[in-house]
């Protein structure tokens, strides 16, 4: 049956559950990577973005909305039921985020720019069953009479997250509206196991981006940016579910910004009303996200070489420490991206 009006605030409020993580131990090697050959020159972490996440889930509708019939919002209990926990395998994480953040996200997106005839779906008859996704008992009406009429075609272009790698194997997720081959934003996943909270803490900062493949957080940006070129976009998420940031590259790919990180199961903002907020960004919508550009070439230099960080356990507790502290070894595609055979 179709579902009911949706509290968006309420739902959108609501935090994702904590996942613990169990890949199996990184294991990198010390091969170089290649030039990068970008244009990027300074990087910065976005003041305020929950403040502003905040400000914008102010101006959603305070009534429920009606749900795209054919696009319906994905329910917490039932979603949390089909998710994998602990996350072993990139397989497991993509799942996971398709259940449900992507999914919830898109049956709003669908929602707020749906066509009002589209959402005029009653709840009695054949035809208003077929529209729902359900087939009818013969398609008669609720006073006996059968219904002849052709079904109209929707008028809603729905958003949706197409899943693609990399040309590296990195599974990615791409917003799009209806048929269209416009990238909006792009979500990244990332293997916690080797992409460590260290890591993280090196890429969410402001200052001169400095190309080195002795640090992970610098090859990773190399990585966002290279992402956001390829697919024709400039927004982009990166995410190994436990933790999320949500990036942008100006026009010219010259300055990135990220904003500060979120935990899975943060609250004021949550992930989803983050989500929401970054995806209404790249599509352009009202009240969104303005980029404020800082001169950042005069901060202190970033991404310090660091050993490529290995995992001493499968918790991915802490990583271990090398051979040889004077060489650090050069990160390796091993360490970050995923392995083509998923």
């Amino acid at each position: 049956m179709p579902q009911p009006p949706l509290d968006l605030n309420k739902y959108l409020a609501q935090s994702l559950p904590h996942l613990r993580d169990q890949y199996p131990p990184g294991t990198g090697g010390t091969g170089p990577r290649v030039e990068f050959n970008g244009s990027l020159k300074g990087v910065q972490v976005i003041e305020d973005f929950d403040e502003q996440v905040l400000k914008y889930t102010k101006t959603l509708p305070s009534d429920p909305i009606i749900p795209h019939p054919h696009f319906k919002y994905p329910k917490f209990v039932h979603a949390i039921s089909n998710i994998s926990n602990p996350i072993k395998s990139p397989s497991d994480l993509q799942k996971a985020l398709s259940t449900l953040p992507l999914a919830a996200i898109t049956s709003v997106l669908t929602a707020l720019d749906a066509d009002p005839e589209d959402l005029k779906v009653g709840v009695t008859g054949g035809q208003a069953l077929d529209r729902a996704g359900y087939e009818s008992d013969g398609g008669e009406d609720l006073d006996g009479k059968t219904e002849n009429k052709a079904i109209l075609p929707d008028r809603t272009k729905a958003w949706t997250f197409k899943f693609s790698k990399s040309p590296m194997g990195s599974g990615e997720f791409l917003l799009s509206q209806g048929n269209s081959d416009d990238i909006k934003l792009v979500v990244r996943t990332i293997n916690s196991s080797a992409f460590t909270p260290e890591d993280w803490k090196e890429y969410i900062v402001s200052g001169p981006y400095r190309y080195d493949t002795k640090s992970k957080a610098s090859w990773y940006w190399s990585r966002s940016y290279g992402a956001t070129k390829r697919l024709g976009c400039q927004y982009y998420v990166l995410t190994d579910w436990q933790r999320w940031t949500f990036g942008y590259f100006n026009p010219d790919g010259t300055h990135g910004y990220a904003s500060p990180i979120l935990e899975d199961d943060a609250a004021n903002p949550s992930v989803l009303q983050a989500l929401l907020f970054w995806t209404r960004s790249a599509i352009g919508a009202e009240n969104a996200w303005q980029p404020n550009q800082k001169d950042v070439s005069g901060l202190p230099q970033l991404f310090p070489a660091n050993p490529a960080r290995r995992i001493s356990s499968a918790t991915g507790s802490k990583p271990s420490v090398p051979r040889d502290e004077r060489k650090p070894r050069k990160a390796n595609e091993s360490d970050i991206e995923e392995s083509d055979a998923e």
